[in-house]
Parts: structure tokens; C-alpha cells; sequence
């Protein structure tokens, strides 16, 4: 196979009823260019590999990193990413599917024509295993058609990392960058979108080119937002914030987005229960955040409630 201009990184563990449709969304890609396939399993104990093997077999493009141990989502796909041998990468997850068959063509066009950025992302539309349509995020309009900024991005209005295609700067070895990546076992994405924005521009297309699985039809293959305590994911957030304090060595500003991060799950506990573990949990943020953290609560309600009269015309 020539070189290819890009890498399409699938990482995959347990998803032998997904990672044919996953595939098939690639390999449908009309490119005027060489691309490959490099999937990354995470040593499953299920089909999924017996499923990569056949399509490798039959598709010069595919390349396989299959694992003996299983070693975490964010540690798969750090080292995915460190193996592409493209140009360009781009990620897709073993659950998940692209849309348009024209998605590759289209982000390269972009990063083609504008050396300036560093990666380009677009909307992701959320989809069940039924086929019902969900949310279709970024929907804050401040990053469609539009770049997204660290700024934008530490109060909380994020771009799909997943939806990215990049310059591939991982070829050049990081250990500083791999530990801070990998800070996480589970949550590889935070530190990615700080790693894109970092390295330059991102701009975000209004046009949802891939899907998102909401939910796997049971436990075996349901994905991390599907199969962890609101609890545990608020520590990772707070984890993944303090490696990149860490790295980033003061260079950004951090309280804003821990009091972001925080204040939708705390509203969903305090609706739905589990409020008091929650609490608990929050004994762990940085002590700027914790006295930042009522007004910004205070704030948001106020904003809340404002725009919600707004949208009913002021009517309460």
C-alpha cells in the first residue's frame, strides 16, 4: 500500500454487533486520496477480533494492533494515534458510524486549504441502536461554522474530539504528553481537544457527518457515558482537569471549567437523587473553584431561568 495521507484510527474492545457497521462507514469513503484503516483492539472476549481479522484479510488498506492485554479506552487510543502513519489522523469508535461517504474528503479539503489550523471537527448526531435521533452536538452557535477556542472550551462549550481530523503530531515521541493523556484510564478526549487547541486553530463544521451510539442493546456493549455512575464520571472530569493543570503548567486558566463541569451533573442529582454523594464528591475541587463555585451556580440559574421567559415571551 502507498503511503497513506490519512490514518483512520477505529479503537474497539467487545463490539463484535457494531464494528462491521463501524468498517463499512470507512471503507465507503470516496477520497481522491490513500487512507488506511488502523484498528486498535483492546483484547475483547467477544467476535470482535475474528470480525477485524476477516476484513483485514480482504482489504489491503486495514491494519491490525490487536492486544494481549487490555489496557483502558484512553491508553488504546493514545497509542493508536502514536502508530498513525498519515499525514493526517482522525479516530472513529468501534460503536459508533460515519454518515456521508464524502466525511474524509471534506475535512482534508479544509485542512488542505487552511494550513493554519490544526484540526477540524463537525456536529455528531446521536443515534439509538432503534434508529431514534437524538441531540446533534456542538449546537451552541457560537462554534458552528466557526473555530472553537480554549477560551470557548473552558467554559464549557466543547467540540467533538472523536469528530476531529488532525495533523498528526503524535508521531514525534512525548512522554510528558502520553502520561498526560493517559492520566485517565477512561477519558482520553478532554485532554485531546486541549492538545488540538494548543497545537493551533479547530474549526467546527455545522454538519453532522457521523453518528453517535447512544446505547448498546445490553451491558456487554454499552459505552462509558451508558455504564458509569454520574459519581465516577464527575471524578475522572476532576482527574482529567488536574492533569491538565499539571501539564499545561499554568498557562490556563482552570477554575471556570471545573465550576462548568460541576454544575449540570449537580442539577441532575439534585433532580433525580444521589445528591449526597455528590456533595462528597465535590469535596475534591480545587479550593478556588469551591468558593467560585455558588455564584457560578447562582449565575447559571439566574441565565437559566432568563432565557427560559425569554423563549416563552416573557411570560411566566
Amino acid at each position: 500500500m502507498e503511503q497513506p495521507l490519512v490514518t483512520v484510527l477505529v479503537t474497539t474492545y467487545n463490539q463484535e454487533r457494531y464494528i462491521r457497521q463501524a468498517l463499512d462507514s470507512v471503507l465507503a469513503q470516496r477520497t481522491d486520496f490513500p487512507f488506511e484503516v488502523l484498528v486498535s483492539e483492546d483484547a475483547g472476549t467477544d467476535g470482535t477480533r475474528a470480525i477485524l481479522q476477516e476484513y483485514a484479510a480482504r482489504d489491503s488498506r486495514i491494519r491490525l494492533r490487536l492486544r494481549d492485554k487490555n489496557v483502558g479506552i484512553s491508553r488504546n487510543w493514545y497509542e493508536g494515534l502514536c502508530a498513525a502513519k498519515g499525514e493526517f489522523v482522525c479516530t472513529l469508535e468501534g460503536d459508533d458510524w460515519w454518515l456521508s461517504e464524502d466525511k474524509l474528503k471534506k475535512q482534508v479539503d479544509f485542512l488542505r486549504t487552511h494550513p493554519d489550523y490544526a484540526a477540524v471537527s463537525h456536529r455528531i448526531q446521536e443515534i439509538d441502536d432503534a434508529g431514534n435521533r437524538y441531540n446533534c452536538p456542538p449546537s451552541d452557535p457560537r462554534l458552528l461554522n466557526r473555530d472553537a477556542t480554549m477560551e470557548l472550551f473552558l467554559q464549557g462549550v466543547t467540540f467533538s474530539c472523536t469528530a476531529c481530523l488532525v495533523r498528526n503530531f503524535f508521531r514525534t515521541p512525548d512522554p510528558a504528553r502520553e502520561a498526560y493523556v493517559t492520566a485517565n484510564r477512561s477519558i482520553a478526549d478532554f485532554a485531546l481537544c486541549m492538545l488540538f487547541l494548543d497545537a493551533g486553530r479547530v474549526f467546527v463544521m455545522d454538519e453532522a457527518l457521523s453518528a453517535y451510539r447512544v446505547a448498546g442493546v445490553d451491558a456487554a456493549h454499552q459505552n462509558y457515558n451508558a455504564t458509569t455512575t454520574a459519581v465516577q464520571k464527575y471524578r475522572d472530569f476532576l482527574q482529567v482537569v488536574e492533569a491538565s493543570r499539571r501539564y499545561f503548567r499554568g498557562r490556563y486558566p482552570f477554575t471556570r471549567c471545573v465550576c462548568a463541569g460541576t454544575f449540570f451533573p449537580f442539577c441532575d442529582r439534585l433532580k433525580y437523587g444521589g445528591a449526597g454523594a455528590f456533595l462528597k464528591e465535590m469535596n475534591r475541587m480545587p479550593w478556588k473553584a469551591k468558593l467560585a463555585f455558588p455564584f457560578y451556580f447562582a449565575g447559571r440559574c439566574i441565565q437559566l431561568a432568563v432565557r427560559r421567559l425569554t423563549r416563552r415571551g416573557g411570560n411566566p
